[in-house]
C-alpha cells in the first residue's frame, strides 16, 4: 500500500481526488500575522481552560461522516477509506476502531490529547492521520505498518525525536513551538517535511537523503548550511527567516527546482551568485529581501510592489537557467538583457568586491 507522486506531499489536498503535482508559490502563506495571532489566541483560550467535559466519538456519528468509497486492503470488495470527524469537541474516539478498513481520517479541531489518538493506532491499514488543532504535546503514535502521512499543525509539540513510524512519508507539524528537526530513529521513507512557523533555528540535524520538499516558513533560521546532505530536494520554502548568507549550495543539488526566500534577509547580488552551482533550479522568489528593496519582514503594502526591472535583469544574468524570477515568468526580453548585462560582466571582469566591503560593514561573516 503507497501513496505515490507529489499528491501527498502536502495536507492541503482533497484525498478523494487526485492532485497534480503541487506549486509552492501558490501555498504561500496568506495573512500570517492573523494566523500568528489566532494560533496565540487559541494557545490562551486552551491553557486557561482546566477541565474538558468528555465528549465520546459514538460508531453512529462515524458513519454518517464516511466517505471516500475504495477496494478494501484484501482487494475483496468495496468501503468507506475516509472518516472525517472534525469539529465536535471530542476527548474520546475508541469508536473508530469498529471500522477497521479506514486508511484516512481527519480528527481536526477536538480536544485530543495523544493517549486518547492512539486509538487511530489499532486501525490496521491506516495510511493518513489529520489531528489539527488538538491537545497533542507529543506526536509519539504508536508504530503503524501503512502510516504515510502525520499532520498536526496547531499543537503543543515541542520536539518531534519521539516520532517513528517505518513507512512515513510526510510530517506536516507547522505553527508549534519545535526548536530542533531531530528524530531519534532514521525514517529513509520520508519525502516532504512541513515545520512551518516553529521555533527552529538551522538545518544542520536534517539528514533524509531522499527529502523532497522541504516547508521552513517563519521559523529563526539563519544558515542553510546542512542543505547539501539533502542531494535529492526539489522544493525548499524558507520563507520568512533572518537567513543573509546563502551558504551550503553546491552542485549535488541536482534536483533542487524552487527556493523561496521571500522576506528573507539576504541583501546583496554576490549571495544570489552563490545559488548558481544548482543546475535544476526554475523558481527564485526573493521579493521582500532587502537586495530586491524590501525589509525582510512580511508587508501586505509592499508585497504589492514590483520589484525594478533592474534588479530582476541583474539576477537573470547571475542565474540564466531560470525559468521564474518571483512571481513573473521570465519573459524572452528579459533574457535577451540578461545575456547582454552577462556579457558586458565578463568583459569587464566580474568584481564583487564592493559587495563584500556592504557585508563586511553589516557584520556578516564572509565564507
Amino acid at each position: 500500500m503507497s501513496l505515490t507522486g507529489a499528491s501527498m506531499l502536502k495536507s492541503r489536498f482533497d484525498i478523494s481526488k487526485s492532485r497534480t503535482e503541487a506549486e509552492p508559490e501558490e501555498i504561500e502563506e496568506e495573512n500570517t500575522e492573523a494566523k500568528e495571532e489566532e494560533v496565540k489566541e487559541e494557545e490562551v483560550s486552551v491553557e486557561d481552560k482546566i477541565v474538558y467535559p468528555e465528549r465520546r466519538l459514538n460508531r453512529s456519528e462515524v458513519s454518517v461522516r464516511l466517505s471516500l468509497l475504495g477496494k478494501t486492503a484484501e482487494g475483496d470488495g468495496y468501503t468507506y477509506l475516509k472518516a472525517a470527524c472534525t469539529g465536535m469537541s471530542l476527548t474520546n474516539i475508541s469508536a473508530i476502531k469498529s471500522f477497521q478498513h479506514l486508511q484516512f481520517v481527519d480528527v481536526s479541531d477536538n480536544c485530543l490529547d495523544l493517549e486518547n489518538l492512539q486509538a487511530v493506532t489499532e486501525l490496521p491499514f491506516l495510511v493518513l492521520i489529520h489531528a489539527d488543532k488538538n491537545l497533542l504535546y507529543s506526536a509519539a503514535l504508536k508504530r503503524m505498518k501503512y502510516m504515510q502521512v502525520i499532520i498536526m499543525n496547531n499543537n503543543f509539540l515541542t520536539s518531534v525525536e519521539d516520532v517513528y513510524q517505518p513507512e512515513l512519508s510526510t510530517l506536516e507539524v507547522g505553527y508549534n513551538k519545535i526548536k530542533k528537526i531531530e528524530f531519534a530513529k532514521k525514517m529513509p521513507n520520508i519525502k516532504c517535511l512541513d515545520f512551518r512557523h516553529n521555533l527552529v533555528r538551522d538545518i544542520e540535524s536534517i539528514d533524509f537523503p531522499n527529502l523532497d520538499s522541504l516547508y521552513l516558513a517563519g521559523n529563526e533560521i539563519t544558515s542553510l548550511v546542512g542543505i547539501e546532505r539533502l542531494v535529492n530536494l526539489r522544493i525548499l520554502h524558507v520563507r520568512k527567516n533572518p537567513i543573509k548568507l546563502l551558504n551550503g549550495f553546491n552542485s549535488e543539488l541536482k534536483k533542487l527546482q524552487y527556493i523561496n526566500l521571500r522576506n528573507c534577509k539576504v541583501a546583496t547580488l554576490r549571495q544570489v551568485k552563490k545559488l548558481r552551482v544548482l543546475p535544476a533550479l526554475e523558481t527564485l522568489i526573493l521579493k521582500g529581501c532587502p537586495y530586491m528593496g524590501g525589509t525582510g519582514e512580511e508587508n501586505p503594502v509592499v508585497a504589492e510592489e514590483e520589484e525594478p526591472a533592474e534588479l530582476r535583469i541583474e539576477v537573470l544574468a547571475s542565474l540564466p537557467r531560470l525559468k521564474r524570477l518571483n512571481k513573473g515568468v521570465v519573459t524572452p526580453e528579459e533574457r535577451a538583457e540578461a545575456k547582454e548585462l552577462l556579457k558586458q560582466w565578463i568583459e569587464e571582469g566580474e568584481n564583487d568586491e564592493e559587495e563584500m566591503v556592504e557585508e563586511k560593514e553589516d557584520g556578516s561573516i564572509i565564507d
